[in-house]
């Protein structure tokens, strides 16, 4: 740490070699972050040591002291509610220190209050009493008050790092959610367009819509899909009828990113059987599905 000199003569001089010029002192950043779920709050606070060097006749003398206090710019106290200061792991009351001539150096130790305002602090450290005749070879009297030198401190408020790090995995979790929904998927999971067709299976007629789903898939029995494929992957509709014995998938076919028509495909134990004209299945016109094997006929 930076030392702060400073030279105390019993009744004779007291010199300050630390610069009162400019923004003062800098004795550094005290950070704090708050509680948060499981992690307690914790702040990191600043130590700075000075340095007393008095006169051999200050020395001698046991009766001199130099007593000083930590106060704001316009000179008033400043309040252990908002800054505290601690010597030897003990706080000083009203952060005020007595300061004996045996004495060749402290190590204070700054903290800020939760409460108290982020950002710089600036004050002094003043001369509230004293049994001598000089400050920085400056002449005192009696009872004389004066402010040694100018310190500054910064505050610095920052987030729990448990509270950021699930901040960054949630913010990172929506970029990656975004990258799917508005890029990725629409490319692996394209939608069908404006198609309508009136699907006729043996002569059952149903009107199917096509548009909004990534697949219409024609099936034996009642289908649900789950929500997580729903969401993440796209909208499927099924439509049921008992006569069929395989599943016939619509998928859509894209060219340059339009819907011209569905790619028809049989999963089952009879897709060998049929025979799809044509395939692809155009936007518009007929399409036609036949398993002569099983008297299946689909016309679309």
């Amino acid at each position: 740490m930076r030392n702060i000199k400073e030279v105390l003569l019993s009744c004779v001089v007291i010199c300050l070699l630390s610069s009162c010029e400019g923004d003062g002192v800098p004795l550094g950043e005290v950070r704090y972050y708050p509680s948060f779920l499981w992690v307690d709050e914790d702040i990191t606070p600043v130590t700075k040591t000075v340095d007393f060097d008095f006169s051999q006749d200050a020395k001698d003398d046991e009766s001199t002291f130099a007593e000083f206090q930590f106060v704001d710019n316009d000179g008033n106290p400043i309040s252990t509610n908002e800054m505290q200061v601690f010597v030897d792991g003990k706080q000083l009351v009203n952060n005020t220190i007595l300061i004996k001539s045996d004495v060749t150096s402290i190590e204070f130790l700054f903290k800020f209050t939760p409460t108290a305002e982020e950002g710089k602090h600036q004050g002094y450290l003043k001369l509230i009493s004293h049994k001598l005749e000089r400050l920085n070879s400056k002449q005192l009297m009696a009872g004389q008050t004066v402010e040694a030198f100018q310190w500054t401190l910064n505050y610095d408020k920052l987030m729990n790092p448990l509270a950021k790090l699930l901040i960054c995995i949630v913010v990172t979790i929506l970029i990656c959610l975004a990258i799917w929904f508005i890029f990725i998927r629409p490319i692996k999971y394209p939608k069908f367009g404006g198609i309508v067709k009136n699907i006729s299976i043996n002569g059952n007629i149903r009107k199917v819509v096509f548009k909004g789903y990534r697949q219409v898939v024609l099936c034996k029995q009642r289908r649900n899909q789950s929500t997580w494929n729903k969401l993440f992957m796209g909208k499927i509709l099924y439509v049921e009828n008992s006569i069929l014995l395989d599943d016939i998938i619509f998928t859509p076919q894209m060219r340059r990113g339009k819907n011209i028509g569905a790619i028809i495909s049989v999963f089952g134990k009879n897709k060998f059987n049929y025979r799809i004209t044509p395939n692809p299945m155009p936007k518009t016109g007929n399409t036609q599905i036949i398993n002569q094997k099983n008297n299946i006929t689909i016309n679309l």
